[in-house]
């Protein structure tokens, strides 16, 4: 099968064309999107395509340049400077959209000789999956050529972290400006609602006076004064801070680059169905916020790796709490703590468990039956390093049910919240008892 594939990104395209290459399939690619804007983020989203298709050997046709004059007139034909913009118009870009970028793709597609066409946009969770399809599908029968329709979300979330972990640039927001709008229109409107004014009943006190009848007023000012950073708001970090917040911590980093999505919501604390597409740092600063607003909140939307160390404030900060999955930037992380002499918390694999009660607390050198930790301490061998720091870990190791991955396809473990939550809150456990010396 000739197959045209149109991309809207680097980072969409990547497991899209592994899952086609798996099928035995080698697409050609289609960079044609006028909707991306400013100039800045077409610019870096095109050239990070083109060094993607280079690095796989991929034929990449580049079609057009900068289009907001197109995409403009699209949305807005009506429009000139002595019209109102239409409302309904901007409610239904999306569609219209889809549209201008599908209907490019057949009609080069049939013109070139392809045999099919299709979309990496079918990977995104966040865009209107049905209307996509829908639009190829007309596509398709407006010129003559089939729409190869896959429902790539599932790969979505392993593509993202793949992608970063190549150094793809990973855009905020779709790509159109009003997108960007919503997005910081957004944003304001969350920072704006969980300014609470200060009252009487906001006092240490009223939201922390039951940890005071265990802590003491003394135990509950330590806390007051302690700094925490959580690298990772996964299903475990994303509880660790909360218990955090909860106990009375009075700054807190929280560290993580991912967006929420919908196979989150089983375990991570700040996602639900509203908050779905947005940052998952931005997510959890919310509710961090509306549970303590006196509380100092960093929300950093950033991957931590050994280049960008310096940027977090490591060394200025009194625990740290790493519930990072990528192996070697969790060793990077441990390691620059460890080196900056701040007391570490890390949390090992946390997936294929389901019985809580078999999570256990001890130094990283004496942990047993947890694969990841097992090859954190070979990691930190091979690295040179020695020194030790607690972990959280079980050994509880369950079969992965369901269908085995893809050939090429790296596997997706499942977790439950009753294990993650329970581990976050080992992790904030020992960051309270040694803060309080309980």
């Amino acid at each position: 099968m000739k197959l045209l594939l149109h991309c809207c990104c680097a980072p969409c395209s990547l497991s899209c064309v592994i899952s086609l290459r798996n099928e035995g399939i080698e697409p050609e690619l289609l960079w044609y999107n006028p909707n991306i804007h400013p100039y800045t983020e077409y610019s870096s989203r095109r050239a990070c395509l083109e060094e993607f298709a280079a690095n796989e050997k991929l034929k990449l046709e580049m079609l057009g340049e900068y289009g907001l004059r197109p995409f403009l007139s699209a949305v807005f034909p009506e429009t000139s400077e002595t019209q109102r913009v239409s409302i309904q118009r901007v409610a239904e870009r999306c569609k219209i959209c889809y549209r201008m970028r599908l209907e490019k793709t057949a009609s080069i597609a049939a013109q070139s000789g392809y045999s099919a066409f299709t979309t990496s946009l079918l990977i995104s969770p966040y865009q209107d999956h049905d209307a996509i399809r829908r639009v190829g599908e007309e596509a398709s029968a407006k010129y003559g050529v089939d729409f190869l329709y896959r429902d790539f979300r599932p790969l979505f979330r392993e593509g993202q972290s793949n992608a970063r972990a190549l150094g793809f640039y990973m855009q905020k927001y779709c790509g159109c400006i009003f997108s960007e709008e919503e997005r910081y229109l957004k944003m304001r409107n969350e920072r704006s609602s969980s300014q609470i004014p200060h009252s009487s009943f906001l006092t240490p006190h009223s939201l922390f006076d039951r940890l005071a009848l265990i802590t003491g007023d003394e135990g509950l000012e330590k806390l007051a004064r302690t700094s925490v950073l959580v690298f990772g708001a996964g299903g475990v970090g994303s509880w660790a801070a909360e218990a955090l917040v909860r106990s009375g911590i009075g700054k807190i980093g929280i560290i993580d680059s991912d967006t929420v999505c919908a196979s989150n919501v089983n375990r991570q604390i700040e996602a639900t169905t509203l908050t779905l597409g947005l940052p998952k740092v931005e997510a959890l600063k919310k509710r961090l916020l509306e549970i303590n607003p006196a509380c100092e909140i960093t929300a950093h939307d950033e991957l931590f790796c050994r280049e960008n160390a310096h940027i977090f404030g490591i060394e200025n900060a009194d625990y740290v709490i790493d519930a990072i999955d990528t192996l070697n930037h969790k060793l990077d992380l441990i390691q620059t703590v460890c080196n900056a002499g701040v007391t570490l918390f890390s949390s090992m694999g946390m997936a294929l468990k389901m019985d809580p009660s078999r999570i256990r607390i001890a130094p990283i050198w004496k942990t047993e039956g947890c694969p990841l930790a097992r090859l954190v301490r070979q990691g930190l061998k091979e690295r040179g390093f020695s020194s030790t720091f607690t972990v959280v870990y079980s050994s509880e190791r369950l079969p992965r049910a369901g269908l085995p991955p893809a050939r090429g396809e790296k596997p997706v473990n499942g977790s439950v919240v009753t294990v993650t939550a329970s581990a976050g809150f080992f992790l904030a456990s020992l960051v309270l008892r040694d803060i309080t010396g309980l």
